[in-house]
């Protein structure tokens, strides 16, 4: 039903229409009646009506004023005039508002349920596509989009310029504009996940996938992004009053669904300090991935902070203030084996502060800690079956001569570099053959309307995270774009080459709905199938 509000002084004309209409019969409810539209507007806004009807001359604030404040706040409302004034400029500045219908008194009640009639069938339509709009978009998982997506790696980068975020922003329609931002990142893998090859399927990260996805497309002002293969970011808006709270409900709900998944999930939350501007989001970024590059030293801290990062450092400066330095190789390998390119700097000053040096000798000090880290990497590398014989250059082979924290540092950046390198290469590999059976899957199985990520990354052992990211890195199109461009192709021909009814190839191509079929067929190719099919548009 959709509900009706009505505006008219004249108690006789108002009770009139009132009574004398069968609403309901004309699938509309009433919803209430006001003499005139100051007092009309707070019931108005209360309300949220989907048809207005209201008369132009009335004391206080005529119809127009009304009407004109509605189609601002409401503009989804329908508006019908009515008035005893046969007046033409007053039909002209309705119309110029973008009202339905402009009615003379006395209004006749066959006039009256001749255009309930008509809107009824117009408001479902239109009903209708808003609900297809809806569906499409949750299919499609607007945050994953390979542009939106690049969007957001430039925005937290500092790759685009206020005029070009508010510009690009507006013509993805993406609303940025608030009083603070803020931004957290949080990363999930299964237990077992080595870095050197794709993610096993489990029905634990399966699950959690789809519980983080409708977490978000049920929270409208978080913005989600994919950051990297396991990392997805958060663009958390609010006041300056608000924002705080609201980065600490995003951290609770991903730790709930987390924690829900249990043992067989590694997961780690960390995020930046609010900032009232655009253009500091990369700042705000940087030290949320700074704070999250800490997960490697400290596994068992899911929720990571500056805090609970200091309280650590200083308990371990305690342990160790009495004792050699020394580093653990295992998370050394952890580090390799998951963590990315742009983590690397961050994670050698963890191994700097956290090793200490002191009670030793500063060049020996150095060379331990190359020698730790050299041969970590080479264990891991052999481990992904590159012998370090025939990978490691020699150029990259222990020197005796490092004897400062800085040409460590320098010579730790080529340990890790390569050595990710080397595991990212043998990763491509069998992504490549994945992905090949992932796409001859769907271009075999596009027909039926069940197939979902969720399958498809099923069919190949891939977890439904993993190939998601995996598939629009290596396409440049998200799973859904990509089986959505594939029915539409099929459907294109189809209707230049077959005799088939539209509803038939909705149908052959894996739509339940026709109506559904042809909303989404218009949407990617601008036209409808009937039009296609006569060669209107191509």
């Amino acid at each position: 039903m959709f509900k009706v509000f009505l505006v008219e002084d004249e108690i006789v004309v108002r009770e009139g229409i009132r009574k004398n209409i069968q609403w309901e019969q004309y699938g509309f409810s009433f919803a209430g009646d006001a003499p005139d539209g100051e007092l009309a507007l707070p019931l108005i806004r209360d309300i949220q009506p989907d048809l207005l009807i209201t008369d132009i001359k009335m004391p206080f604030m005529d119809g127009l004023a009304l009407s004109e404040l509605v189609r601002k706040e409401l503009p989804r409302t329908k508006i019908v005039i009515i008035s005893g004034y046969d007046d033409f400029a007053y039909a002209q500045q309705a119309i110029r508002m973008g009202v339905e219908q402009y009615l003379l008194k006395p209004v006749i009640k066959e006039k009256m349920v001749e255009l309930l009639i008509s809107l009824q069938k117009k408001m479902e339509a239109e009903q209708q596509q808003r609900e297809y709009l809806s569906m499409f978009q949750r299919e499609a998982q607007e945050y994953e989009a390979f542009s939106r997506r690049r969007f957001f790696e430039q925005l937290v980068t500092g790759g685009l310029s206020v005029s070009e975020i508010y510009e690009t922003a507006k013509s993805m329609e993406i609303e940025l504009t608030a009083p603070g931002y803020n931004i957290l990142l949080f990363s999930f893998s299964s237990a077992e996940y080595n870095g050197s090859a794709p993610e096993g399927y489990t029905e634990a990260l399966a699950k959690l996938q789809d519980r983080v996805t409708y977490y978000f497309l049920s929270h409208a002002d978080l913005i989600l992004f994919r950051w990297n293969i396991t990392t997805h970011a958060v663009l958390i808006k609010g006041g300056p009053d608000e924002i705080e709270e609201r980065t600490q409900q995003c951290v609770s709900g991903i730790q709930s669904l987390c924690e829900e998944a249990g043992r067989e999930v590694n997961w780690h939350i960390a995020c930046g300090t609010p900032v009232a501007r655009l253009s500091a989001l990369p700042m705000c970024f940087s030290e949320a991935s700074r704070i999250l590059s800490y997960r490697y030293l400290c596994p068992a801290e899911h929720i990571l902070t500056e805090e609970s990062i200091q309280n650590l450092q200083k308990a371990h400066t305690g342990e160790t203030a009495s004792r050699k330095p020394e580093i653990d190789q295992e998370r050394v390998r952890c580090f390799i084996s998951s963590g990315s390119a742009e983590e690397i700097d961050p994670f050698i000053e963890q191994l700097l502060h956290s090793a200490g040096e002191d009670g030793v000798p500063l060049a020996m000090f150095c060379r331990y800690l190359i020698m730790t880290v050299y041969f970590a990497a080479a264990a891991y590398i052999d481990s992904i079956k590159c012998h370090t014989d025939s990978f490691w250059p020699p150029e990259l082979r222990p020197k005796d001569n490092i004897a400062t924290p800085d040409e460590a540092r320098g010579y730790l950046r080529q340990i890790m570099q390569h050595a990710i390198r080397l595991r990212d290469r043998e990763s491509k590999k069998q992504q490549h053959d994945l992905l090949k059976k992932a796409i001859a899957f769907i271009d075999e199985s596009y027909p039926d309307e069940s197939i979902s990520l969720d399958k498809v990354a099923q069919r190949v052992n891939i977890s439904p995270n993993y190939f998601s990211a995996m598939f629009s890195q290596e396409i440049g199109q998200t799973f859904v774009e990509y089986l959505t461009g594939k029915r539409i192709s099929e459907a294109k021909r189809m209707l230049r080459q077959t005799e088939m009814r539209s509803s038939e190839i909705a149908y052959a191509v894996g739509f339940r709905d026709s109506h559904y079929f042809s909303f989404v067929f218009k949407k990617v190719t601008g036209s409808t199938p009937s039009e296609y099919r006569k060669g209107d548009k191509r």
